[in-house]
């Protein structure tokens, strides 16, 4: 039980019970049955209170600033003032009874059929969240009782499914007196709580995480926390059954749920808002192992919530993509945390394969915009063409955050088997995140090759099997990226771990390896180093934007470091690049091929070879690549120092330096 509030705090919450109770109590009676509807008399009256009693705390807000004093006859702090419907001898006044009443009040209004009287509840409960920051306590008190009203609506559907165990909810109410006599009294205020209810709720913990983070409140990590907190113990189960549409009529309880599929998706969406703006890279970055775990608690919770995906596939096409896009976002977010067991990752990769195939097998290629049925000149050619370019930017945006995330897992499943970082749970025989996964120990790594292998084989069907097709495709891999400059360095730095996968599979001679092995030939890094500085026709000015970017600058630095620690290691594969084109050959060749195309390729390549002429051309090529490349970290080198003199470069720019000023000895000794 927390401590009483100081007088204060105890006067201002009156305040604000005395204006809630006196102005919509009364307007609870309306529909008093399930469903609450009001008629349009009633609705008028309702919005009219709901909106005097919002802009009434908003004045008090003001008032307070300007260092106004409260009036007399409403600051005591005996509790006989106030319009408080719990009886004194229930509750001592200690403002927890008048904060219930607040809640209980508000929640119960979002009851009823109406989004305009949900939107101006809500609204309410933004603005008490906003007051009430001043009184740590007693907001946090707050925050605990709106998430309490949601777990108690989701324990209404767990007692209207089939074969339900008890809530987590339950625990909750037992924790205190002070939850348990909110929740009582929210039973009597809230006769009509449905999915619209929760959404509503989902929003307004959104609106006052926003308000939170626009204003640098130092309450922003004590509701991260809480928030994360509650969404752990929420019963996943009711939450997918409701999706599903598993409900049945329950004549005993007082609530009541519409099975609205489109409400569905809108609690969902609601959910998943909540949950990114939770997730935001700012939070992430917390020092504190309490914080680290924080986070881990929520990988778990992610299959369950995508599971809901399996029933929103049939709604409308927007809302579907608007889900995955947020699912992956969270996916992103707290990929780092799933590094401590396989198990996690595999499971990962499983979701990855059900729900996002479509994306992930999606050519990469420019998608082209068809104008068949416009005549030339047409007014309608441009909005369609606007129309279907939005479209195509939204799926291809998707599209990146799902390969991304895909490659992100596999290699890190590839090549971290007995490095000791990850633990592994396989083994048990035991359906782990909804998945059965039987006794992988001792094959996770092969798991994680064998879905690259799948996954290139897939995209490269459709690819000229000749080395200089596939160079196209790496180049085509990196274009695709370079739309969106925070995914392009993101999915880099992946890249560069792929020679720690290639020592593994190097000596391995199976065929399902394959086309793993060839995948890596095409994306070794350094070549990939002279495909990006190709893709930027050797401009270090582009190289110079990228490093200074807020967004991507430390990624960029990153990415420049390893890679010139990688050429000076592979310095003679850096100056020769057709070095990679004759490895890709070499395995091109051990890959049983039927198809004439192939077998025609391979002659011509074969005749120019047995001239002469294609590796004198390689050569030429190569010796060209390599001059540009170096023209281009040279100036980029003089610029840095430039920039570094005269204080305008952003950061301490010497570790790149050095690494530059090492590639330039290099150089020299050639």
């Amino acid at each position: 039980m927390p401590p009483p509030p100081p007088e204060k705090e105890k006067r201002h919450l009156a305040r604000l019970c005395d204006l809630v109770s006196s102005s919509l109590l009364l307007h609870l009676e309306y529909g008093s049955s399930p469903p609450r509807q009001l008629t349009p008399k009633e609705e008028r009256h309702l919005l009219l209170a709901l909106s005097t009693v919002n802009k009434t705390i908003r004045r008090w807000d003001l008032e307070e600033e300007r260092g106004c004093q409260l009036d007399q006859e409403i600051v005591s702090g005996s509790g006989e003032l106030y319009s408080c419907c719990l009886l004194p001898e229930e509750h001592p006044h200690d403002g927890v009874d008048c904060l219930t009443n607040i809640v209980t009040i508000l929640v119960g209004l979002l009851g009823f059929c109406s989004n305009y009287v949900k939107h101006s509840a809500s609204n309410i409960l933004i603005t008490i969240s906003s007051t009430l920051t001043k009184f740590e306590s007693i907001w946090i008190e707050f925050i605990e009782l709106v998430w309490v009203s949601i777990h108690e609506a989701l324990k209404c559907v767990c007692n209207a499914l089939r074969s339900t165990t008890d809530s987590k909810s339950d625990g909750i109410a037992s924790s205190n007196s002070s939850i348990t006599s909110f929740m009582t009294l929210l039973n009597n205020h809230c006769l009509g709580i449905d999915e619209q209810t929760m959404s509503s709720l989902f929003r307004v913990l959104h609106a006052i995480l926003k308000f939170l983070k626009h204003s640098d409140s130092d309450l922003k990590d004590e509701f991260i926390s809480l928030s994360i907190h509650h969404i752990g113990k929420m019963p996943w189960d009711s939450f997918h059954r409701l999706h599903a549409g598993e409900l049945v009529s329950c004549a005993k309880d007082r609530f009541s749920f519409c099975n609205d599929s489109a409400q569905s998706r809108v609690l969902t969406g609601r959910l998943l808002q909540l949950l990114c703006s939770l997730l935001e890279q700012s939070y992430l970055e917390l020092e504190s192992t309490d914080g680290q775990d924080m986070f881990v608690k929520l990988v778990d919770i992610v299959p369950k919530i995508a599971a809901s995906l399996q029933e929103q596939h049939d709604g409308p096409k927007s809302l579907y993509q608007y889900l995955k896009h947020k699912i992956l976002m969270v996916m992103m977010r707290i990929r780092p945390y799933i590094q401590q067991d396989c198990s996690h990752i595999v499971c990962w990769l499983k979701l990855l394969r059900q729900y996002f195939q479509d994306l992930l097998h999606e050519p990469i290629s420019q998608h082209s915009v068809q104008q068949d049925n416009c005549l030339e000149g047409s007014p309608f050619l441009l909005s369609m063409a606007d129309l279907v370019e939005s479209e195509d930017k939204s799926t291809r945006h998707l599209q990146r955050q799902a390969i991304y995330l895909f490659l992100s897992l596999s290699i890190r499943l590839s090549y971290s088997r007995n490095d000791g970082t990850l633990q592994c749970s396989c083994k048990r025989d035991e359906c782990l995140l909804g998945h059965k996964v039987h006794g992988c120990n001792d094959h996770c790594n092969c798991f994680g090759l064998s879905e690259i292998s799948d996954w290139f084989q897939r995209c490269y069907i459709d690819v000229s099997f000749d080395s200089k097709s596939l160079t196209c495709f790496a180049l085509s891999f990196l274009e695709f990226y370079m739309e969106e400059d925070d995914m392009l360095f993101s999915i880099l730095l992946q890249l560069l771990d792929a020679p720690l996968i290639f020592l593994k599979v190097a000596n391995t001679g199976t065929t399902e390896l394959s086309g793993v092995k060839l995948f890596l030939s095409i994306f070794d890094p350094v070549h990939i180093f002279h495909q990006l500085l190709f893709l930027l026709h050797y401009d270090h000015m582009v190289l110079i934007d990228y490093l200074i970017s807020k967004d991507v600058g430390v990624h960029c630095a990153q990415y420049l470091l390893r890679c010139l620690r990688l050429v000076s290691q592979s310095w003679h594969s850096f100056v020769d690049d057709s070095v990679y084109l004759t490895e890709i050959e070499k395995l091109e060749c051990k890959r049983q091929r039927t198809s004439r195309d192939i077998s025609s390729a391979r002659a011509s390549s074969s005749k120019e070879h047995k001239n002469g002429y294609g590796c004198d051309k390689e050569a030429n090529i190569s010796q060209k690549l390599f001059f540009k490349a170096k023209a281009c970290l040279y100036s980029l080198k003089r610029t840095l120092e430039d920039l570094q003199k005269k204080g305008l470069f952003p950061y301490n720019p010497k570790p790149l330096l050095r690494s530059l000023a090492r590639f330039e000895e290099l150089c020299e000794q050639r």
